[in-house]
């Protein structure tokens, strides 16, 4: 909701079958994804993600205090959950401006 009141198009997915086929289907600009994903492990989302849209900025939420150890060299920003929809807003558009400056690749 706090997105799309931003005039960004959200696209939502249960899983990481569900996933791969939304990147598949349409352009995206960033994915927002939680550590525990249903279908896979969140490297397999990424790696679906990334199959067609190689530079896709990845916002990774977790409960947890820090990162799991499988993300220690996936390109990914982690934030821990529960975050400030402020703190939220910030990363999404720090993720976002190289891509509205069009010098994202």
């Amino acid at each position: 909701m706090a997105l799309a009141s931003r005039g960004l198009a959200v696209v939502e997915s249960s899983d990481v079958e569900e996933t791969g086929r939304a990147a598949q289907a349409q352009a995206l600009h960033l994915a927002v994804l939680d550590v525990n994903m249903p279908g896979g492990s969140v490297l397999d989302a990424v790696a679906a993600l990334r199959a067609s849209h190689a530079h896709l900025p990845v916002l990774v939420l977790s409960g947890d205090m820090s990162a799991p150890a499988e993300l220690d060299n996936a390109d990914y920003e982690f934030a821990r959950k529960p975050i400030e929809l402020d703190d939220f807003l910030e990363r999404v558009e720090r993720l976002l401006s190289p891509t509205r400056n069009g010098s994202r690749p």
